[in-house]
C-alpha cells in the first residue's frame, strides 16, 4: 500500500512537512512579495498591450494603407448621407456633413474640396457601399445595420420615443397604447426588442437546464402585452397616427424633429406630444464595407480627439441642440 506522506484526512489533520512546504510557496504580501507582484502584472499587461496595439493602429499606418490610399487616388472622400435630416444633413449642412468633411481633409489636407456628399435613402446606402460608389456612409447607420460592416465609435446617441397626438397618452405606459413602428428602421429594431423583454417568459436557470427540469411557467396574468402593428414606412406610420388607427407611433428623435418640428407645416401636422417612458436608444455610427476598416479607425481616432477636447458636443449643439 502506498504511503500517505501528509497525513491529509486523517484525525491527526496536516502533518508538519505539509506546512512546512506551504509556507514555502511565494508570498504576494509584504515587502517579500513585491517582485512577484510586479511580475504578475507585467504578464497581465502584455495581451492588453497586443489588443491595443492590434486595435489603435497608429495613424501613420492606417493612412498608409490599401483603402486611404485608393482614398487618395481618386483625390476624393465619397461619403453617403441622408440629405434629408435636419441637423444631421440637409441640403449639405449638418452634424454628419459637417463629421464626414473633418474626416475628408484629414485623409487629404492638401485637397481644395475633398469631400463628396452622396444622397441615399436608408434601402440604397448599403447597395452604394456594396459597389463602391461610396467609401463611407454616414446616414443614421447603427451596428443593427448589419455584420458585413465596419462600423466607427458612435458620434451621436438618439433617443427613440412613443408619440403620441393625445396629452392624455403622455403619462401612461407604452403597453397600455396601440403603437406602431417600423420593423426595419433602427428605432423600430430597439422597440422590438422592448418589446420581447417586456413579454418575456421567465427565464430558465443554469442550474435547471443543467439537471434537466421543466421550463418555468408563467402566472396567469403575470406577462405583459403589447398591442403592436407593424408598418412599411414613415408615411404608413403617419398616416396610422393621424387616422386613428394607433395610439402612438415608435420614432427616433432625429425623425420626430423631422416630421413634427422641420417639417410639420409643409405636411399640415398637427401637434404632437411625447410618451413619458422611452423606449430605448440608438447610437450613430460611420459604417464602411468590412474590408475597408481603415476609414472607420480614422473616423475611430477623430470622434475620440473630438470627444476629447469638447469639440464634438459643440457641434452636437450647433445643428441639434438648437432644435426649435
Amino acid at each position: 500500500m502506498r504511503r500517505n506522506p501528509y497525513k491529509i484526512g486523517r484525525t491527526r489533520g496536516i502533518s508538519p512537512r505539509l506546512k512546512q512546504w506551504l509556507n514555502n510557496l511565494p508570498n504576494l504580501k509584504g515587502h517579500e512579495g513585491r517582485w512577484l507582484r510586479r511580475g504578475l502584472i507585467f504578464i497581465l499587461l502584455i495581451p492588453i498591450a497586443l489588443i491595443a496595439v492590434h486595435f489603435l493602429k497608429p495613424e501613420t499606418s492606417l493612412q498608409n494603407s490599401v483603402e486611404i490610399g485608393r482614398v487618395r487616388s481618386k483625390g476624393v472622400l465619397t461619403v453617403a448621407v441622408r440629405d434629408d435630416m435636419p441637423g444631421f444633413c440637409e441640403n449639405g449642412e449638418g452634424l454628419e456633413a459637417e463629421l464626414a468633411l473633418r474626416l475628408a481633409r484629414r485623409i487629404l489636407p492638401d485637397a481644395e474640396e475633398p469631400l463628396k456628399l452622396v444622397p441615399v435613402t436608408s434601402t440604397t446606402v448599403t447597395t452604394k457601399l456594396a459597389d463602391g460608389s461610396v467609401d463611407l456612409a454616414a446616414a443614421l447607420k447603427t451596428k443593427s445595420s448589419g455584420s458585413g460592416y465596419a462600423y466607427s465609435y458612435a458620434y451621436y446617441t438618439d433617443t427613440v420615443y412613443a408619440v403620441t397626438l393625445d396629452r392624455a397618452h403622455v403619462s401612461q405606459p407604452v403597453h397600455e397604447l396601440r403603437v406602431g413602428y417600423i420593423p426595419n428602421t433602427p428605432a423600430g429594431t430597439v422597440f422590438a426588442s422592448y418589446v420581447r423583454e417586456l413579454t418575456a417568459a421567465p427565464e430558465q436557470s443554469m442550474l435547471d437546464k443543467l439537471l434537466r427540469r421543466p421550463a418555468p411557467t408563467a402566472a396567469p396574468g403575470s406577462i405583459t402585452s403589447v398591442d403592436t402593428v407593424r408598418l412599411g414606412s414613415y408615411e404608413e406610420l403617419l398616416d396610422a397616427l393621424l387616422s386613428g388607427r394607433i395610439d402612438a407611433a415608435v420614432m427616433a428623435g432625429a425623425y420626430v424633429h423631422k416630421y413634427f418640428e422641420a417639417e410639420r407645416e409643409a405636411l399640415e401636422l398637427p401637434e404632437c406630444y411625447l410618451l413619458e417612458q422611452t423606449v430605448g436608444e440608438v447610437e450613430y455610427r460611420f459604417m464602411a464595407n468590412s474590408e475597408d476598416p481603415a476609414l472607420t479607425r480614422l473616423a475611430d481616432m477623430m470622434i475620440y480627439e473630438m470627444k476629447s477636447s469638447g469639440e464634438l458636443d459643440k457641434l452636437v449643439e450647433k445643428y441639434i441642440g438648437q432644435r426649435g
